[in-house]
């Protein structure tokens, strides 16, 4: 049987020579000696299989780490390393498109967040007040859902608040907040009919009151001077939202 050396010499001299000294005897010194000496061929594929995201260090330091799993599956007798590497290699492709989906996640998010703050800060100016969330998910185009997604991906819960507690699961995640002003039962479904029906500014009242759609829960006082009204307002107008609240038990939808 040929040796190693001479098998390999489609690859050129040093890539047999320095593929030899590693079979022989598989060293941290004769692995890195390796790698430096296939390095074109690892760029070759970070190139070919990288796309956008060739320069990334973390797929470069997965593209070593696939190269030394060839030198570890390469037969001589069924061709050359040059060729081998770039197969297995391909694999690339794969680990590429996923780290650019991790990567594009929080671009995502970042890029809904400076368009809530645009419409928020838009629609303050505008209308004088803070804008219910309903007004904002209008303007952006997002739903209520995806506001609350965002929200809670930007601004972190406060730890060791009661709201912090009662509103996250074992996870971490924030959970749909309590459905009442204050206090009493209202399925998520009724809360979310009244709430559509309601006008923008009461809309807000609720966004406030309740921390919906990760909006902050506040004080009335501060709802009142957010959206521009007197604290007696406030009363007057979360009493009126509990009542439609509460017809869910005399309209029998309990």
């Amino acid at each position: 049987m040929a040796s190693i050396l001479s098998e390999t010499k489609n690859d050129g001299p040093e890539f047999g020579a320095d593929f030899s000294t590693w079979k022989q005897a598989p060293s941290l010194q004769s692995t890195g000696k390796l790698l430096k000496t296939v390095d074109p061929v690892i760029t070759t594929a970070l190139r070919t299989y990288g796309g956008s995201n060739m320069g990334s260090p973390t797929l470069r330091s997965r593209a070593r780490r696939l190269a030394v799993d060839a030198f570890n599956t390469f037969d001589p007798d069924k061709g050359n390393l040059r060729t081998h590497l770039l197969s297995q290699l391909r694999r690339l492709q794969r680990v590429s498109a996923q780290e650019q989906n991790i990567i594009s996640i929080p671009e995502q998010v970042s890029s809904d967040v400076k368009m809530v703050m645009d419409a928020e800060t838009s629609l303050r100016d505008q209308l004088g007040r803070d804008p219910s969330d309903f007004e904002i998910a209008d303007s952006t185009g997002l739903s209520l859902k995806r506001l609350k997604y965002i929200r809670q991906a930007n601004v972190p819960v406060a730890e060791g608040t009661a709201e912090a507690r009662a509103d996250s699961d074992a996870s971490g995640m924030s959970q749909t907040p309590s459905s009442t002003l204050p206090g009493q039962d209202t399925s998520d479904a009724w809360r979310d009919f009244v709430y559509a029906d309601l006008q923008p500014v009461d809309q807000a009242i609720m966004d406030y009151t309740l921390g919906l759609h990760g909006s902050p829960q506040l004080p009335a006082t501060e709802i009142a001077r957010r959206l521009n009204v007197s604290p007696s307002a406030i009363s007057q107008r979360t009493a009126k939202i509990q009542m439609m609240l509460n017809e869910r038990e005399s309209l029998g939808l309990l």
